[in-house]
């Protein structure tokens, strides 16, 4: 098994943005491997590129691939466009000659599928769709061959996020503000991860529980939360998707399916090329267990890249 590397792609508002890349150990300037660029999730407000489940250090062996797990900053001491700075700087880092150079030109640079987990599926549907850069005054970058979100967050409008659950479902207890109250301070340091053992990694819950993903991501942004909705703006024909593969359970209560379903019938009524793998009976984060080998998610990415 390849081991990761690590490198910085971005420096914004004095912070270092990493992201850790592997390459098969037969990779040579020969290989045109294709790029899996994956973005954790966290509701982007915890959370790191370090967590990369096993399924996908696995796939670059088994699929020959390069694959780069990105950083960005975390809500909400960076707000939404901020965030959407830090994806697109990944995005077209993964373009530049630098990192052609850096893999010793072992990478095709024209077969880059996005994909990512919870908040982080969200992102790749934002750049597969070009859905709210130009709200943050940015260009979309290029779009990418194909996006793989894994149980994505879709729409913070949805009554999921602004209703507030005392408890949350998956914790059964109150969280006191003061268990988050540092990392929710937007005037904080900005920060570009933190541990899965952080404290930190109570703000999701919390924001769940006394909904505040809008106010998170957007306050004083003057941003509507609409602008980063991914089914209204496809079924509005000003946006659309390359081929995309939707993986999303059953019982997930941190993030609803139907934030799923709603991108899914969108693709649907604009012909645009989806597969939806519905998972019965399973939750949120399935693919932190190695028995998910994604078989089928990966057979997609296989075809596309050929």
């Amino acid at each position: 098994m390849g081991v990761f590397k690590t490198i910085t792609f971005a420096q914004h508002d004095g912070v270092d943005i990493k992201l850790d890349y592997m390459l098969p150990q037969s990779a040579s300037s020969a290989s045109n491997l294709p790029i899996l660029l994956w973005f954790h999730g966290g509701g982007l407000l915890q959370g790191t590129r370090t967590c990369a489940w096993a399924h996908l250090v696995s796939a670059v062996e088994k699929y020959k691939l390069c694959l780069v797990s990105a950083d960005y900053r975390l809500a909400p001491q960076t707000r939404m466009p901020g965030i959407m700075k830090d994806i697109k700087a990944a995005m077209d880092y993964l373009r530049s000659a630098e990192f052609l150079s850096e893999t010793e030109n072992a990478v095709d640079q024209n077969k880059i599928i996005v994909s990512g987990g919870s908040a982080g599926g969200w992102l790749a549907l934002l750049i597969g769709s070009g859905v709210g850069f130009e709200a943050c005054g940015l260009t979309p970058p290029a779009k990418p061959l194909g996006v793989v979100p894994i149980y994505p967050i879709t729409d913070i409008e949805d009554p999921f996020f602004t209703t507030k659950q005392h408890p949350v479902s998956y914790v059964k207890e109150i969280i006191p503000e003061s268990a988050v109250a540092a990392y929710l301070d937007p005037k904080a340091p900005q920060s570009s991860g933190c541990p899965l053992t952080s404290p930190r990694m109570k703000c999701y819950p919390y924001m769940v529980q006394e909904a505040l993903e809008q106010k998170l991501l957007l306050d004083g942004t003057k941003i509507p939360p609409s602008a980063f909705s991914i089914a209204p703006a496809i079924v509005s024909g000003k946006f659309t998707l390359p081929p995309t593969y939707i993986i999303h359970g059953t019982i997930d209560d941190k993030v609803p399916i139907k934030q799923s379903e709603d991108v899914f019938k969108a693709c649907k009524q604009q012909n645009i090329d989806v597969t939806f793998e519905v998972l019965e009976g399973v939750d949120h984060l399935f693919d932190m267990d190695p028995k998910y080998t994604l078989d089928e998610m990966y057979a997609f990415i296989t075809k596309l890249v050929q």
